[in-house]
């Protein structure tokens, strides 16, 4: 009975009705033949434009064992007289190198680059193992991460503990998965086309190439250009502040908020000690902010407003803000669209200014014009995009629930 419990110890957590006993233990190195990969010479012509597919680590995506972007083709002269393999389909792809972690699943004979560690000639359900090796090597990335290790051996995968249920357990579990794997990748295209869709749709409206009418269906009245600087005033951020200051005390608005989204999410805030008599700004309802500060030119001067009333709440020192004097000719609603905008982004980026970093001039920024429709028509827009961003995040918050259904399997689903 003791040596029972000892042994029998290799089950998942769930498992289908009508599948019993213990799973297999096996090293990965049993599983197939390995081979690595190589780089022909980009200078000699005769390696490469043939019709043998070669992929490096970027040609594939995080946690996605279908999809393998291939775009670069090389010839069988440069398969003999280079260090690069073909691997014969089915093939399991592993990137031990740069951007180690990644797993692929590939029904095409491939040729990869040195950071790739492949195994083919399987002699498991080639579906199972690449989603059993997805969930393997992740753990394996996130071991090394922040480490001075730049990859994992191709012994250190060989000699990975695999277990393995009967081959037609190994068909049930790899067929769940794949299904939920697809509705994940739909939902990414769900999203992408719903973003392709509201980028074409503002670039319409910013260009004044779709126009709204007004109760009486009318088109509302042209759109008019003003000075910034006419609009509202700049203000900055948190000043004075070190290390120690944050982490408690009252919220405030961090860099990274400002960049990711147009509109601020007030729940994602930190934290930094202010004392009462302390002279800080203190931001508001309507309030734009803009990163002043970025490593790209186009990444410069990207925008977030505040669409909720708030108090003692603060800005980052590393970004600035520009408060609207009135909300007669600009809403704050608005304005989440209109900053980022192409057209006003085309505008924003020639303030960029630097070589190895990029900063902007306030006192240029304010010298930039907008083109606004009246106040009503910007309502109208604002109410228009807004129901496609709703959508939009709605469809996020389904695919963040099916990637962690997803994670929940693979945890659970294997040993």
């Amino acid at each position: 009975m003791c040596r029972k419990e000892i042994i029998m110890t290799f089950f998942p957590n769930l498992r289908f009705p009508g599948f019993e006993g213990e799973w297999e233990e096996k090293i990965l190195s049993d599983l197939g033949t390995f081979s690595g990969g190589g780089t022909p010479s980009s200078s000699n012509e005769k390696f490469w434009n043939g019709n043998i597919p070669w992929i490096s680590s970027s040609d594939l995506e995080e946690d996605n064992i279908f999809k393998i972007n291939i775009s670069r083709f090389i010839t069988q002269d440069a398969i003999e007289k280079s260090s690069t393999k073909l691997c014969k389909a089915p093939s399991v792809l592993i990137v031990s190198r740069v951007g180690v972690g990644k797993v692929a699943l590939s029904f095409n004979d491939v040729c990869t680059s040195q950071d790739f560690t492949n195994i083919s000639e399987l002699k498991c359900n080639q579906l199972y193992l690449a989603f059993q090796l997805s969930k393997v090597m992740k753990k394996a990335a996130n071991e090394v991460q922040g480490t001075s290790i730049k990859g994992i051996s191709s012994s250190e995968i060989k000699s990975k503990k695999i277990y393995l249920p009967p081959i037609i357990e190994q068909e049930k579990i790899s067929s769940f998965i794949e299904k939920i794997d697809k509705r994940i990748q739909t939902q990414k295209k769900i999203i992408s086309q719903l973003k392709s869709q509201m980028s074409n749709l503002k670039d319409l409206i910013f260009e004044q190439k779709l126009r709204f009418k007004d109760s009486n269906r009318n088109i509302f009245s042209q759109w008019k250009y003003f000075k910034l600087s006419d609009l509202g005033n700049t203000f900055n951020g948190l000043s004075g502040k070190t290390k120690e200051h944050f982490g408690v005390g009252q919220k405030y608005i961090q860099y990274k908020q400002i960049f990711d989204s147009a509109k601020i999410n007030i729940e994602n805030c930190a934290f930094v000690d202010v004392e009462e008599n302390e002279n800080q700004n203190t931001v508001q309802y309507g309030d734009v902010f803009f990163t002043i500060s970025s490593e790209t030119p186009e990444e410069i001067g990207m925008s977030s407003v505040l669409l909720e009333n708030v108090d003692n709440v603060y800005l980052n020192s590393f970004c600035f803000g520009f408060r609207a004097t009135s909300f007669d000719k600009l809403i704050p609603e608005f304005s989440q669209f209109l900053f980022r905008s192409n057209t006003f982004r085309n505008e924003i980026i020639k303030l960029a200014q630097g070589s190895t970093r990029y900063n902007m001039s306030k006192t240029e920024f304010l010298k930039l014009n907008v083109k606004l429709p009246c106040k009503d028509e910007q309502t109208k827009i604002a109410n228009f995009l807004s129901s496609i961003q709703e959508k939009i995040e709605i469809e996020k918050q389904i695919l963040e629930r099916l990637e962690l259904q997803k994670k929940f399997l693979l945890a659970n689903l294997f040993v």
